[in-house]
């Protein structure tokens, strides 16, 4: 599915099945891989899964509800926390 910007996700992946009705809305960090090889780590929020695969939605422009953008992934390219990122240097 493409957003509002036209990009499309290169590692979305939908379940053979999958629930039809949204589950809950549970804050996540999700790897997003664009079609143009480029890599980011998107805050959405998972509104639907199954034991391989979550889908998450987020807003392109979060002031403009018509930019929804809802994505299967991989369940290994969601998570609800992280712990290897790297501090800041204190000054």
């Amino acid at each position: 599915m493409a957003g509002d910007d036209g990009r499309r996700v290169a590692n979305r992946e939908v379940p053979r099945t999958a629930p039809v009705r949204p589950m809950g809305e549970i804050p996540v960090i999700a790897h997003v891989v664009w079609e143009d090889g480029a890599e980011e780590w998107r805050a959405p929020r998972a509104i639907r899964w199954t034991p391989t695969h979550v889908m998450v939605s987020w807003r392109d422009d979060p002031a403009a509800s018509a930019t929804e953008r809802f994505e299967w992934l991989r369940a290994n390219d969601v998570m609800r926390s992280v712990s290897w990122f790297v501090p800041p240097v204190k000054a």
